[in-house]
């Protein structure tokens, strides 16, 4: 009991220090490592941050991720997600279970994407979102969704914007408990084959602003490495990828002035 009673406390620190409840957890070790400054990426985990990057996938693909934060496996955040591109547009599907026995949240996301021509492409995805709480307090359930897009305004350079529940869906009846509405806008520039520059600006209607910045460098054909900073607490990240064949591997870990290192590890398997 008394263990327990320690870890809904740290949980409600780290709550209050970083994300809110059913927060819109991001996912994929390719943007951990750039402080999830990922609104304008084209890849698998677009399924996480900006589903209008879903729509250039051109292959059935799996993927697996999970974040150790803080160094606390109780406040892990485990992800899953499969994309299936078709004639109509690209399908994902994703889940996302954060939290131990005695608190938890899970998020299933129906996700679909589509170009408009070349240098338009827009995703929306439908979620289901799951609180629990142990002991005599229950569950709680709720639906909402999340819209995107993204535009090549000239060569090599794009801007991309979202959106994660913009009709504010309602979480408790307890003080008129809501899902936090998080809107991000930003901008990526690939100054060479090589290297990727990401800005982006993140607004939770409960926080402040938090700008990030993230870089990518491609040292060799299949290796990259990663680095990213944000104002939120100082946060900074780095990591590196490794794809070999139909594997995508990418590991990477995220720094909190206050609760420390956070490792993060993807998994992608493309089906070709």
């Amino acid at each position: 009991m008394k263990r327990n009673f320690i870890l809904i406390l740290l949980f409600i620190i780290f709550i209050n220090t970083s994300y809110s409840a059913n927060d819109n957890y991001p996912f994929g070790g390719r943007s951990a490592g750039m402080v999830n400054a990922a609104v304008t990426l084209h890849d698998f985990w677009a399924v996480s941050h900006n589903q209008a990057g879903l729509a250039f996938e051109e292959n059935i693909a799996a993927g697996f991720y999970y974040e150790n934060r803080f160094g606390v496996k109780e406040l892990g955040l485990g992800a899953g997600a499969f994309v299936m591109p078709t004639h109509a547009g690209v399908f994902g599907l994703s889940f996302t279970y954060f939290g131990f026995s005695q608190y938890n949240e899970s998020k299933v996301g129906l996700a679909y994407a589509r170009n408009f021509g070349e240098n338009l492409s827009t995703g929306l995805q439908l979620n289901y979102l799951s609180t629990r709480i142990a002991e005599d307090y229950g569950t709680k359930h709720s639906f909402t969704f999340e819209l995107g897009a993204i535009y090549q305004l000239i060569d090599d350079l794009y801007i991309g914007a979202h959106i994660f529940n913009p009709v504010k869906a309602k979480i408790g009846d307890y003080d008129d408990e809501r899902i936090p509405t998080i809107f991000r806008f930003g901008m990526s520039y690939l100054f060479s084959e090589r290297v990727m520059v990401i800005l982006e600006t993140e607004k939770d209607i409960y926080k402040p602003y938090n700008f990030k910045l993230g870089i990518e460098y491609q040292i060799t054909n299949p290796i990259y490495v990663r680095g990213g900073i944000g104002t939120d607490n100082n946060q900074n990240a780095f990591g590196v990828g490794l794809y070999l064949g139909n594997f995508k591997i990418d590991l990477a870990s995220s720094y909190h002035k206050a609760l420390g290192y956070s490792p993060q590890f993807s998994l992608i398997y493309v089906i070709r």
